[in-house]
C-alpha cells in the first residue's frame, strides 16, 4: 500500500508541475476521469501505469519493485541492527527543518532561515496540527540529518525541509513535504522569485508553500483514517475524512461528508471545527440548489457557523461561512469583516480568499474583488474547487464590464461544474454583452433543461440587493432570456 501511495503521489506533483488538471490528464492519456480519479487514490492496473509512464515519464512500475527490493532487503538485516517502526502518533504532527542555503555565501543564511522561521509561523495558525517549535528544529542546521531519525526525534508525522539559491538578483526556493513513516515524499515545489522587496517575496513564498501543504497533510491524514476500523475511527477522522469530500464539488461527496461530520457532533458536541464544515457543506448544498428551501438551507448554515464560533473563535472556516451567510443577506460590511477575520486567522487559506472576492465582488468592490480572486486561483491553480473559483473570478470581471477577460474563465467554470445552472446564468450573460448569440442559444438551450427555470424576474429577486445585479439582467436580456 505504501507504494501504491507513493505513486499516487509522485503523479499528482506531476500534474501540479505541469499545471495540468485531472480532467486535462484524463483526456490526453484517454483513461476517462473515473480512471484518472482511482489512479490518485493508489488504485490501478498494470496497463494503467504502462499507459501513465508513456505519457509522464514517470517510472511508476519501478517504485512497486523497488519497495519490494527494500523490504526483502529489511527482512535480511541482522536484528540488531533493524530500528523499530515509528509508532503512529494521536495527532497530525508536523516539523520545519531548517532551510539550506545553497548559495555558499554564508551571509545569504538570514533568507534561508528567514523562511523556515516565516513557514513555522504560518503552519502554527493551522489549529489542528500541533507544529515542532523553532528552537527544536534548528539544533538540526548544517547537518545532514535523516528525515525519518529527525522525526524519531521529535516524534512528528511529518517533515517538511527545503533549500534557498540566490544568484543575479534572483531567488529560488524549493520545498518538500514528506511522511515520515514511510519515507515518502507527500508534496514537492519550487518557486522562483526576482530578489527585490525580500520581506514581500518571503511573505508571498510563505503563503503559496503553506496554501500548497495543507491540503496534502488533510489527504494524508484521511489516508490514514480511512484505513482505520470504522468502530475506531473518532471525531478527528471523522473530520478529516469528510474534508476531503467537502472540498469536492459534487453533491454525493457533500452528502457523505455531512453524514460523517454528523457523526463526529454526536461524539464531541462541542468540536467546532466539525460544526464549522458542517456548515460550509450545507451552505454549498444550499447554493446549489440541492436544497430545495434555500431560507432554511441557509439559517441552517449560520446556526452551525454560530456554535462553531462559540466553541473556538478563531476557527476561519466558521468565519468564512458567517462570512458567506452574512453576504447572501446583503449585510456587505459585517461579511467582509468576517471574511477578514477568517483570513488573519489563517492567510493561506485558499477557498477564504476566494468567498472574500465573492462577497467584495455583492458589495460593489468590483477592482478588489477582481484581485482577490485572481490571488486565490493564483495560490491554488489545481483545486478541485477550481469551477467555483473560475467561476467567481469571471463574475468579478463582468461586474466590472471586461466582458472579453471574463468569458474564458465562465466558459472553464461550466466544463468544470456542468450541473451547476448558476455556472451557465453567468456564461449566457457575459455572451449577451458580447452580442455571441450562436453562443448564447446553444448554453440556454442547456440551461432550459435545468430547474429553476431562467427568468429575469427570477434574477432580479434573488440579486436586487448585489451591486452587479444590474449588468448582470442586462447581459442576460442582450442574450434573449425572457422576463
Amino acid at each position: 500500500m505504501d507504494a501504491r501511495k507513493r505513486i499516487a503521489a509522485a503523479i499528482k506533483d506531476h500534474l501540479a508541475r505541469e499545471r495540468i488538471s485531472r480532467e486535462q490528464f484524463a483526456f490526453k492519456t484517454k483513461l476517462g476521469k473515473s480512471t484518472v480519479d482511482k489512479l490518485l487514490i493508489g488504485l490501478f492496473s498494470d496497463r494503467t501505469l504502462a499507459i501513465v509512464e508513456g505519457h509522464t515519464r514517470l517510472p511508476l512500475r519501478a517504485m512497486l519493485v523497488e519497495r519490494a527490493d527494500e523490504l526483502a532487503a529489511e527482512d535480511r538485516r541482522p536484528a540488531e541492527d533493524r530500528r523499530p517502526a515509528p509508532k503512529p502518533l494521536d495527532t497530525p504532527s508536523i516539523a520545519v527543518l531548517p532551510f539550506a542555503n545553497l548559495g555558499g555565501d554564508p551571509e545569504q543564511d538570514f533568507i534561508a532561515d528567514g523562511i523556515t522561521d516565516d513557514i513555522i509561523t504560518a503552519l502554527a495558525r493551522l489549529r489542528w496540527l500541533f507544529v515542532i517549535a523553532r528552537n527544536s528544529t534548528f539544533v538540526y542546521k548544517g547537518s545532514a540529518a535523516d528525515v525519518r531519525q529527525v522525526a524519531r526525534d521529535l516524534g512528528v508525522r511529518y517533515v517538511l525541509e527545503g533549500s534557498v539559491r540566490t544568484a543575479g538578483g534572483r531567488l529560488r526556493i524549493t520545498g518538500q513535504l514528506i511522511d515520515a513513516e514511510t519515507g515518502k515524499h507527500v508534496w514537492a515545489e519550487k518557486y522562483d522569485r526576482e530578489l527585490k522587496d525580500i520581506f514581500a517575496v518571503l511573505d508571498d513564498i510563505t503563503e503559496h508553500v503553506v496554501a500548497a501543504v495543507e491540503p496534502h497533510l488533510y489527504a494524508e491524514e484521511g489516508f490514514r483514517a480511512s484505513g482505520k476500523q470504522p468502530d475506531r475511527i473518532d471525531a478527528w477522522g471523522l473530520v478529516v475524512r469528510a474534508l476531503g469530500l467537502v472540498t469536492k464539488m459534487e453533491r454525493r461527496q457533500n452528502e457523505a461528508a455531512q453524514v460523517l461530520l454528523r457523526r463526529a457532533i454526536a461524539m464531541e458536541p462541542d468540536y467546532a471545527r466539525a460544526h464549522a464544515l458542517l456548515g460550509w457543506a450545507v451552505w454549498w448544498a444550499t447554493h446549489c440548489l440541492w436544497i430545495e428551501d434555500r431560507a432554511a438551507g441557509h439559517r441552517q448554515a449560520a446556526g452551525h457557523a454560530h456554535d462553531a464560533l462559540a466553541f473556538d473563535p478563531g476557527d476561519p472556516w466558521a468565519r468564512m461561512v458567517s462570512g458567506l451567510c452574512l453576504s447572501t443577506a446583503a449585510q456587505h460590511e459585517r461579511a467582509l469583516g468576517e471574511f477578514r477575520t477568517a483570513l488573519t486567522l489563517n492567510p493561506s487559506f485558499t477557498l477564504g480568499h476566494m468567498a472574500f472576492g465573492w462577497a467584495l465582488l455583492r458589495a460593489g468592490r468590483f477592482d478588489e474583488a477582481i484581485a482577490e480572486t485572481a490571488r486565490a486561483l493564483e495560490m491554488s491553480p489545481l483545486d478541485t474547487f477550481s469551477g467555483f473559483y473560475t467561476s467567481v473570478h469571471g463574475l468579478a470581471l463582468l461586474a466590472a464590464r471586461r466582458f472579453e477577460e471574463a468569458l474564458p474563465f465562465l466558459r472553464t467554470s461550466v466544463a468544470a461544474f456542468a450541473d451547476y445552472s448558476g455556472h451557465y446564468n453567468s456564461l449566457i450573460c457575459c455572451c449577451g454583452h458580447l452580442d455571441l448569440m450562436d453562443e448564447a442559444r446553444e448554453f440556454l438551450a442547456v440551461r432550459s433543461r435545468m430547474s429553476p427555470p431562467l427568468r429575469l424576474d427570477m434574477v432580479r429577486r434573488n440579486m436586487g440587493r448585489f451591486a452587479h445585479c444590474e449588468v448582470f439582467v442586462e447581459g442576460l436580456r442582450k442574450a434573449g432570456v425572457p422576463e
